[in-house]
């Protein structure tokens, strides 16, 4: 019996050029991978997306620009996020800083307006209250000739409207001092001291300057007067020792 004979289908072999097209293949994928991740590496470690900041200052700021970078280097761990409401946050922070304004002007270039107090009057040895009326405290002092102030906290922003409506009445003479308690006091740069009390006080120092007007040729009283203006129909004077 003869035995029967399977026919097996020939696997066709393969060219070679399918391997080597294979192989490219591989090679191309491998080398673009470690291409992206090369320049992946080289923009992470690049200054290229790191935040870039323009400082623009109005009035004359006590600290460089460069310390105000070291300020906010905290918040910018993360270069691709950087958070502008923190930012601005961190520098009114700033005991020297009265105003932030901070704009992304492109993706990581920012520009930030800082605006510094000014020193209007100084709050005894312990900080100086600005043309705004806000009280500030540095922990660096500067030598001023700016009139001082002595009045709780609290109070300080009607007091400082006051100064500037006593200091409208009296010019061009200067205040020195200013003192409020239970009641106002006032120190001219001419030495001459008011006594306003705590009602009626634009009206007595308008009075003041009509009476000193008329006995300022008297050289004890315009050197060393002092005014009480708490009197309902004139004023009581005295004088400084010597």
């Amino acid at each position: 019996m003869a035995r029967q004979r399977k026919n097996y289908v020939k696997k066709q072999k393969k060219p070679f050029k399918y391997f080597l097209n294979k192989i490219f293949k591989s090679v191309f994928y491998l080398l673009l991978t470690l291409l992206i991740a090369y320049l992946i590496y080289l923009v992470e470690n690049s200054s290229l997306l790191k935040p870039s900041f323009s400082w623009e200052t109005k009035g004359e700021l006590q600290t460089q620009t460069y310390e105000y970078d070291e300020l906010i280097k905290p918040l910018l761990n993360n270069k691709y996020l950087v958070n502008l409401s923190e930012i601005k946050n961190k520098l009114e922070k700033h005991p020297w800083i009265s105003s932030v304004e901070v704009e992304r002007i492109f993706w990581n270039k920012i520009r930030v307006v800082l605006e510094r107090h000014d020193i209007a009057m100084r709050y005894g040895t312990e900080g100086y209250i600005s043309s705004k009326g806000i009280l500030f405290k540095p922990n660096l002092t500067i030598n001023s000739e700016k009139p001082i102030a002595i009045v709780p906290e609290k109070e300080v922003k009607q007091f400082y409207s006051d100064f500037i409506m006593y200091q409208s009445i009296l010019e061009p003479v200067k205040i020195s001092l200013f003192e409020r308690t239970s009641i106002d006091e006032l120190t001219l740069d001419n030495n001459i001291k008011i006594i306003l009390g705590y009602q009626r006080q634009n009206d007595r120092l308008k009075l003041f300057v009509q009476s000193f007007d008329k006995l300022k040729k008297f050289e004890k009283i315009r050197t060393r007067g002092i005014f009480d203006m708490r009197y309902p129909n004139g004023f009581a004077l005295s004088y400084s020792p010597l």
